[in-house]
């Protein structure tokens, strides 16, 4: 038996016997995730859309990235179902999270994801929504996950402005505010701004100032509540102010 029929074996099995959308798989000495599509229940099924339409978008999108030679993981099995993926280190939001995990390296891997944003943006390419759980380091390397927002016609510097909102407001969410690791990010990126990105993103911010308006009451509810809601305020600031 060849490695790659014993890992489409494990695959078939992992598959078979666990019934969760993401798992891990350990092969060979690699870590290997596998993501199945989504089968969600009515209520997500109106929220989210069609499963399988997402789930083809996501697997046209890695074979575009990969085309393209654009910081997507590596795709190690496919079917019609699922998508087994190389590992590519830990996501953003996990380092920011980890007091075991020191500033210097947390502020190192959000320098590395402000460069390879704007790289991304370089080339004319847009994530559609990198929030950080969808960005990896392997302490080397930043690698993009989770494409299903992914589409061509994004690929403009508007798409690219978009891109960079989403990051900074996510990281905004996700640190409960500005962190010594978000400000790296900042820097780096505009350091490398390909095409005034950040001035774009900025105009919008600018005329998307009703939002914070009519979020008030509910940006006022207390405690762990609301994050996101209380992040708005926080994000139309840094691109103010920058």
């Amino acid at each position: 038996m060849t490695d790659d029929d014993s890992l489409t074996q494990r695959i078939a099995t992992a598959l078979a016997t666990n019934p969760q959308r993401v798992q891990r798989l350990d092969h060979a000495g690699q870590t290997i995730w596998i993501k199945r599509r989504e089968t969600p229940g009515l209520l997500l099924r109106l929220q989210k859309g069609n499963p399988d339409a997402a789930f083809k978008a996501e697997r046209h999108a890695l074979h575009e990235w990969h085309r393209m030679r654009a910081p997507a993981p590596k795709i190690l099995a496919e079917g019609t179902d699922f998508l087994a993926l190389a590992d590519s280190g830990r996501p953003l939001n996990a380092l920011l999270s980890d007091p075991q995990i020191t500033t210097a390296d947390r502020i190192e891997a959000f320098h590395a994801a402000g460069r390879a944003l704007a790289a991304l943006h370089a080339r004319q390419i847009s994530h559609g929504r990198p929030s950080l759980k969808d960005i990896c380091w392997d302490g080397q390397k930043i690698t993009f996950l989770d494409l299903e927002r992914y589409a061509a016609r994004r690929n403009t510097p508007q798409g690219h402005a978009m891109d960079l909102v989403m990051f900074v407001f996510n990281a905004l969410v996700v640190g409960r505010g500005m962190t010594p690791e978000l400000n790296a990010a900042i820097q780096t990126y505009r350091a490398n701004d390909p095409d005034n990105i950040w001035g774009l993103a900025r105009a919008w911010c600018h005329k998307m100032r009703w939002i914070d308006w009519i979020t008030k009451p509910v940006q006022l509810r207390r405690g762990g509540k609301a994050k996101e809601f209380k992040a708005i305020p926080l994000t139309l600031a840094v691109f103010a102010n920058g």
